[in-house]
């Protein structure tokens, strides 16, 4: 809110691709060097010319492919996580300035060692050619070292909530499984690239021997990274990420979480599920052609069979790098800032700034207590304003798409990804000004309502979709309610008085109906439910659903709305089937 909105039509998706691409070619750098650098050592020890051939030719694709599609989609993620992300992008560069000037001198580094590895080969004596290689692969890693500490940070910020020192940013709980998987993951691609090369290879004993060789590197890769991975999981919910939630698993721990991935589990966010499914499915594929590809048909495999197990290789990264986003949601910074650049306020005990330095930074008007006071419209540097001229139904609606692109468009789209049209198809103003009131409730680690101070926070969503919760005032969210129910198809008029309904029928239309209504989700009518038993229904709402809020009204109005709710026609599904 304090940059500029660049209108983008699927943010999400743009980061994934350019991020998922830029991982799979990064790690190679990293695990391609250890891989130069111990082949040509086994090729000169042995006196073998033609490995040592081979392993000179694989360094000129490794230095064509690291040092130029690894540099122009590493600028590539700065651009568009500036684009969609600004403000998480200068939080990360504030908080980590000297870890982001440590990583570009590795990198720096790194691309010199490359160079002068790649051109010394017939200039250099074999062991200042071997030094030099291990120079490029200690850069390389030293950078992961680093970067995988910023990139857990944006998960698992641990102590950093409360001290805000650069360490505890840096070491936080996921750090340590994350560094593990990440470098066994670069050790296996480099095993996977090496094939890429090596199925050109027109003599048939060296490309057994590349092959058996580069098998050596992707079988440790098979075998300890899920264990890797496995305790990453562990200890995200350790740091309190609700990973068994969000995977539909009935805990935290490794064997929960394997019985929801294998069984099918029906709960969790379906996304992240099928997006674990996928990473589990894409490593049994790439150990399997890995293992027919190496010990099978060594001698006769080709570059179709290695571009079917670099695309397997690729689903599971991708994959993996999607439920470590995914995990993330609704924040873009954990427990700090959520994913439209809201910041929550500081944890209740964490050490304040000095008066000096609090004076000169100012009180902070981007945190979700001061846009709630102030307002979105008010607080935002970038908004156009709608014109004084205009009816008033007109400027709220102006005004309610304002909010919507400074609140919501870092995740929706109006009809493309994540699109919000068909999610408010047929709503009513009413009934979605309440749903944004529910879209997240801040509960502590016993699930009791809590303030979004509490430094145990966790996130209680609205039907478990994760959203973050609305960061404006009262009539900004009644600004947004009526410009979403206008793209759902609501008439272009101002919402009638509550008086022009019954008291039953306007609670039901204000509380209810986005799920319960006419061609919603869930819709009530229809049941053949008497009026008692409704009545009775309205007393445990929580316990026919533990997603429903508990009626809260006086006696009176419960008999009136399941008077209300028993007066209902048969209603109809989402999908047209009466219920």
């Amino acid at each position: 809110m304090n940059y500029p909105l660049w209108s983008l039509p699927s943010p999400g998706l743009l980061i994934a691709f350019v991020a998922i691409v830029h991982v799979f070619i990064s790690h190679f750098a990293v695990g391609g060097g250890l891989f130069l650098v111990l082949a040509e050592r086994k090729a000169r020890r042995e006196g073998d010319a033609a490995f040592l051939g081979y392993v000179k030719r694989h360094s000129r694709f490794f230095i064509l492919l690291t040092l130029v599609m690894g540099a122009i989609t590493g600028v590539g993620i700065w651009f568009t996580i500036g684009l969609v992300h600004p403000q998480a992008t200068s939080t990360l560069i504030n908080t980590f300035v000297w870890g982001w000037a440590i990583e570009w001198t590795f990198f720096v580094t790194e691309i010199a060692a490359a160079m002068v590895y790649f051109y010394g080969w017939d200039r250099l004596s074999p062991r200042a050619h071997l030094a030099v290689g291990w120079v490029y692969f200690a850069a390389a890693w030293l950078s992961l070292v680093v970067i995988n500490g910023i990139l857990s940070f944006m998960l698992t910020p641990g102590e950093w909530l409360a001290t805000g020192g650069f360490w505890s940013g840096l070491l936080n709980p996921t750090y340590w499984p994350s560094l593990f998987a990440r470098t066994f993951t670069a050790v296996g691609l480099a095993g996977l690239y090496a094939l890429l090369t090596a199925a050109r290879l027109e003599d048939g004993a060296l490309k057994v021997k590349v092959a058996r060789y580069a098998g050596a590197w992707i079988v440790p890769m098979a075998i300890a990274l899920p264990a890797s991975i496995a305790w990453f999981l562990v200890a995200a919910a350790g740091a309190g990420v609700p990973v068994g939630e969000i995977l539909g698993a009935s805990g935290d721990g490794i064997g929960a979480l394997a019985r929801a991935l294998f069984s099918g589990s029906p709960s969790g966010h379906p996304i992240a599920l099928n997006a674990a499914r996928v990473v589990l499915l894409g490593s049994a594929a790439t150990l399997t052609i890995s293992l027919l590809v190496v010990y099978a048909r060594p001698r006769s495999f080709g570059r179709p069979a290695v571009f079917a197990l670099l695309a397997c290789a690729f689903a599971a990264m991708g994959a993996g790098e999607w439920v470590r986003e995914d995990l993330r949601k609704p924040y873009v910074l954990g427990r700090h800032m959520l994913v439209n650049g809201v910041r929550l306020p500081r944890p209740a005990g964490a050490p304040q700034p000095p008066a000096d330095v609090a004076a000169a930074i100012g009180s902070d008007r981007f945190t979700l207590d001061a846009l709630r006071t102030a307002g979105v419209l008010k607080a935002s540097h970038w908004v156009r304003t709608p014109s004084s001229s205009a009816d008033p139904a007109t400027r709220l609606e102006a005004e309610g798409s304002e909010v919507f692109r400074l609140a919501c468009s870092s995740c929706h789209t109006i009809d493309g990804y994540i699109a919000i049209r068909p999610l408010v198809q047929g709503k009513t103003t009413e009934a979605l000004s309440a749903l944004i009131t529910r879209l997240a409730l801040p509960v502590d680690a016993q699930g009791r309502e809590a303030a979004w101070s509490d430094p145990h926070l966790r996130l209680q969503t609205w039907r478990g979709r994760r959203m973050p919760p609305f960061p404006g005032t009262d009539a900004e969210r009644e600004a947004l309610a009526f410009y979403l129910a206008r793209l759902g198809g609501a008439p272009s008029t101002l919402p009638a008085a509550p008086v022009t309904a019954s008291p039953a029928k306007a609670y039901f239309d204000e509380q209810c109906s986005a799920c319960h209504g006419q061609g919603a989700d869930f819709p009530i009518g229809g049941r053949g439910r008497t009026a008692a038993q409704l009545y009775e229904m309205l007393g445990r709402l929580p316990q026919v659903n533990e997603m429903m809020p508990p009626f809260e009204g006086p006696d009176e109005l419960r008999r009136a709305l399941a008077d209300y709710l028993a007066s209902l026609p048969a209603a109809r599904t989402a999908t047209g089937g009466a219920r």
